[in-house]
């Protein structure tokens, strides 16, 4: 379920590629592939991602740079999938919808990451989630309350479901304008994934 990919794209080489290659230069079925009819009806980069994945830990400083630099083009959005984890994979995407809630997401993603690939500490209940919000300064009973509430039961729904839609079984996987499935293969750096990117943004 961990994509495995061209180690050179986990190198963080400096300076994101500003300029976007030639439409020629990415092909169907070569660097990208179609998955679905109809885009978004707004640009949108969608990370797929999993929390038990180190692949997807690795990526976080590209990915967290591709957010920066498609800001003003297009939404980001993370998508933490439950096929990895068991019953605590599902734990970390409520814990993260809860997260998005209270607008801690970012602070979330980093502490779990580095709890779980660099520390060590993988989480094995429902309590050592509750015990991560409390050292983010989130009340027990605030991650509770929120917890089984509407808008996060719905928003694990919708991961849950493009992930099915999508027919993903694997990560790390980006999508973009809820159509394109990046080949992420295909680039061997990650100045050529942010011009792939940017090239399947101006795509319908």
């Amino acid at each position: 379920m961990i994509k495995k990919f061209l180690v050179s794209i986990l190198v963080i080489a400096g300076f994101l590629s500003c300029q976007v290659q030639a439409a020629d230069a990415f092909k169907e079925g070569v660097n990208y592939k179609v998955i679905a009819q109809t885009a978004t009806p707004h640009k949108e980069i969608r990370e797929f991602f999993s929390f038990w994945c180190g692949h997807c830990y690795s990526l976080q400083p590209m990915f967290n740079q591709i957010e920066k630099r498609f800001e003003n083009e297009a939404t980001f959005e993370r998508n933490p999938i439950n096929l990895m984890g068991g019953n605590m994979g599902v734990e970390s995407q409520k814990a993260l919808a809860v997260a998005q809630l209270l607008k801690i997401d970012d602070l979330y993603v980093e502490t779990l990451f580095k709890q779980m690939h660099v520390d060590g500490n993988i989480p094995s209940s429902h309590d050592d989630f509750v015990r991560l919000f409390e050292s983010l300064g989130v009340p027990a009973q605030t991650f509770e309350s929120d917890y089984n509430s509407f808008p996060v039961l719905g928003k694990v729904s919708t991961w849950d479901k493009l992930t099915d839609d999508y027919k993903l079984d694997a990560v790390p996987e980006v999508v973009i304008n809820g159509k394109y499935l990046t080949i992420m293969e295909s680039v061997d750096t990650q100045g050529e994934f942010i011009d792939l990117i940017a090239y399947l943004l101006t795509l319908n």
